[in-house]
């Protein structure tokens, strides 16, 4: 961001006695300087409107409102709406903007902090709300919840009354609020009051699996949300893996869209050799700038899931451990975002992220606009196509089976020293 600095210091005059000045000098001086105003506002409009011309409209919308509308306009809603409407007008299909409370409700979630009762969700075939995973630690395992548990209704209210979307809204609420959820488990049904509270969101799951009498890890990356959260979840996550003997990794980030470029760098310098994990390529700058890792590493084999929704810093995760030589693709091609987002605060504290910049994998080309084809094409299973990762059982899941098949021959390649 530019910073112009301002002198604090004041201007030193000399007192001086009265200037008598004739009247018709003053009244020269006085259209002198009104000429130079005129002639400086216009070069300065002209200059504005000759890069922003289209704008003109907009002015004279708003003199006709300004000088005819019947009723109030409220500028402050008008002021978010014009700001909205800008952003996405631009044509910058990855930009977002955040209002100042609903920023504030983004770095508590990123920092590890969420309100709400802490579960991921999806629509059930049935039209209700199917619970596909309770977090750790949430208010929702608190109360008994469990994954594969069905919300019918919400404080009385029918979900298909009101609809999905809507019914969602409903279980969201402030922090220390109850909400009386009806669920069907089985062919039970049963009422549970949840106490709204803060929670860290849990963005990474991990299991062993067992194939042939050895184990190995299944890591599931929902999203890149923070090093506080996401970072700290999957060092620990591999780190009992490794504990627990596993003689190979495999990493899910099916479905997963990306997020904060700190902790995919701190993830990939935890897994990599040194050696640079990204270059980046800002709008202005000839040169990149390029993010290395250190010489740690984790030497054991590994597998990336991937499909046509891993996307952004998913994809760099795949694309960098295959640079490496470090890990196999299975899956679809990935969805081919290659480029990065500021955010800049507003004068209001509300937060607009623009894209700003390109990135390359590693040693690879970059993947913008193209995506990350796999070693092993699997497309999933129809059935479950279109369908929430948490709800398909691992024995159906046609793209893990493969992964488990590949991991298992890259460690016995290992272990025999092919």
């Amino acid at each position: 961001m530019d910073r112009y600095d301002i002198s604090e210091e004041p201007v030193q005059t000399k007192k001086r006695g009265p200037i008598r000045v004739s009247l018709g000098v003053l009244t020269v001086c006085i259209l002198l300087t009104a000429l130079i105003i005129f002639f400086a506002t216009y070069i300065a409009l002209s200059s504005y409107y000759g890069r922003f011309s289209e704008l003109r409209k907009l002015q004279e919308i708003a003199a006709l409102y300004e000088k005819n509308y019947l009723y109030d306009v409220d500028r402050e809603t008008l002021s978010e709406e014009l700001t909205k409407t800008y952003i996405y007008g631009c044509g910058d299909r990855f930009s977002s903007y955040y209002s100042a409370e609903e920023w504030a409700e983004q770095q508590a979630s990123a920092s590890g902090s969420s309100v709400g009762i802490g579960v991921y969700a999806t629509l059930s075939e049935s039209g209700d709300i199917y619970i596909a995973r309770v977090m750790d630690g949430s208010p929702a395992g608190e109360a008994g919840l469990l994954s594969g548990d069905t919300v019918i209704a919400i404080d009385g209210t029918a979900v298909k009354e009101v609809g999905y979307p809507n019914a969602v809204n409903l279980i969201r609420g402030e922090i220390g609020s109850q909400v009386v959820l009806e669920i069907l488990r089985g062919s039970e049904t049963l009422t549970v009051t949840v106490t709204r509270a803060q929670y860290a969101p849990q963005t990474v799951y991990a299991e062993t699996v067992l194939r042939d009498g050895e184990l190995y890890g299944y890591v599931h990356i929902v999203e890149f949300l923070s090093v506080q959260t996401t970072y700290n979840q999957f060092k620990t996550a591999v780190d009992a893996l490794i504990e627990a003997g596993v003689q190979g990794l495999i990493f899910d980030v099916r479905d997963n869209g990306g997020g904060d470029l700190n902790a995919i760098l701190r993830i990939l310098d935890y897994l990599l050799p040194k050696g640079p994990i990204v270059h980046m390529f800002y709008v202005g700058q000839t040169d990149p700038i390029t993010y290395s890792s250190d010489a740690n590493e984790i030497d054991l084999p590994m597998v990336v899931l991937a499909n046509e929704n891993t996307a952004s810093a998913a994809e760099l995760f795949t694309s960098a451990l295959r640079d490496y030589e470090k890990a196999e693709i299975i899956g679809t091609k990935t969805f081919g975002k290659g480029c990065g987002q500021t955010g800049t605060m507003l004068s209001d504290g509300s937060v607009a992220f623009i894209t700003t910049f390109l990135y390359n994998p590693p040693y690879s080309e970059s993947y913008d606009g193209i995506g990350i084809f796999p070693d092993h094409e699997v497309v999933m299973a129809e059935e479950w196509q279109n369908k929430n990762l948490f709800i398909i059982p691992h024995e159906e899941d046609n793209q893990l089976t493969k992964a488990i098949d590949v991991i298992v021959s890259k460690a016995a390649g290992v272990q025999s020293g092919s």
